[in-house]
């Protein structure tokens, strides 16, 4: 049995102290739990309650007994923690085979029980959502300690809940020292705002009529109208090219003829007439091919150019591009407008 020390400025408290230590002494069998139980003695002495109670609680938690008990006790009680004094006094009782200290225990635990403060956490079914964890002061409570009335110590708590994809809500409440009841109702946690991909058979998939607490994200389609224009200019680009090599060709092939005719210009040649005509269409198609290159090269440029401002985007811009071709030149205009 430990030496149980209980010094307060009040008469009762006083008592108390003698009362226990009048049981008798005996050295502590752990070692570290003897050093915070005189640690606790001292700070007793030097008026440092607070202090004092941690270290009898840590004592107690090394190696229980209902000495340290009921000074724990006592030192809660006189720090205004009265519901940790009458749960350690509670213990003192239980644990206690000296007489003496089961008296005592007793007897405290009977005069702080008509004193305590309780506090109730409702929680309504409607609230129990799956995963939900109410917490105070950040310790997560025990469902089974919902809607029930818990002694607790004077003061200030922070009750709050959390659910996978809901709100997270918190309410700071005020427990007297003494004689309160004091109630606080967990709400029903509002759903956090979703984002939906909604497929092609996904009803969602028109945002005109989505609920407006749905946060709907439509992916944009790739072909965009500016990549479809970029797709037709493309081919436009293909085919004139696939032209210049058709143009190329004949003229590759009249100019051959010419020169087949009339091999050395500087010559008189029976059929000059005919390789002259034969050189003429050769250069006309030849001026058609350079036009189709020119036309097909700028139509695949244009495209390009439309494909890369084409990706879906949600500033809309607007581009035309008209193919420009000529006698000598060919190019495209492009106007752009945001």
């Amino acid at each position: 049995m430990r030496l149980a020390l209980g010094l307060a400025p009040s008469i009762a408290a006083i008592s108390l102290f003698f009362a226990v230590t009048a049981a008798g002494t005996a050295r502590a069998q752990n070692a570290a739990a003897e050093a915070l139980f005189t640690d606790g003695e001292r700070l007793i002495k030097e008026g440092k309650i607070a202090e004092a109670c941690d270290a009898f609680e840590g004592s107690n938690r090394l190696e229980p007994r209902a000495g340290t008990l009921v000074n724990l006790g006592l030192c809660r009680e006189q720090n205004g923690q009265l519901a940790a004094a009458w749960s350690a006094f509670k213990d003192a009782a239980s644990r206690a085979k000296d007489p003496k200290k089961k008296q005592i225990a007793t007897e405290k635990v009977k005069a702080i029980e008509p004193k305590l403060s309780y506090l109730t956490i409702s929680v309504a079914d409607e609230s129990r959502i799956e995963g939900l964890v109410v917490t105070r002061n950040g310790e997560p409570v025990d469902a089974a300690l919902w809607n029930r009335a818990i002694p607790v110590d004077g003061g200030k708590y922070i009750v709050g809940g959390r659910a996978p994809g809901h709100e997270e809500w918190a309410t700071t409440i005020e427990v007297p020292s003494e004689h309160g009841k004091v109630s606080v109702e967990v709400p029903r946690f509002k759903e956090l705002a979703k984002l939906v991909t909604p497929g092609p058979t996904d009803p969602k998939a028109n945002t005109s009529n989505a609920p407006d607490d749905d946060l709907l994200l439509v992916r944009p389609s790739t072909f965009t109208g500016k990549r479809k224009i970029a797709v037709g200019v493309a081919a436009v680009g293909v085919v004139a090219i696939a032209g210049g090599v058709l143009f190329g060709t004949q003229a590759k092939g009249f100019e051959d003829d010419a020169f087949a005719l009339c091999p050395d210009p500087s010559t008189p040649c029976p059929d000059g007439d005919k390789a002259n005509d034969l050189m003429d269409k050769g250069q006309s198609r030849a001026m058609f091919a350079n036009v189709s290159y020119g036309v097909g090269a700028a139509a695949l440029i244009g495209a390009g150019v439309l494909w890369f401002l084409g990706a879906p985007t949600t500033t809309e811009s607007r581009i035309s591009v008209v193919p420009r071709a000529g006698a000598t030149t060919a190019g495209i205009d492009m106007t752009v407008r945001f």
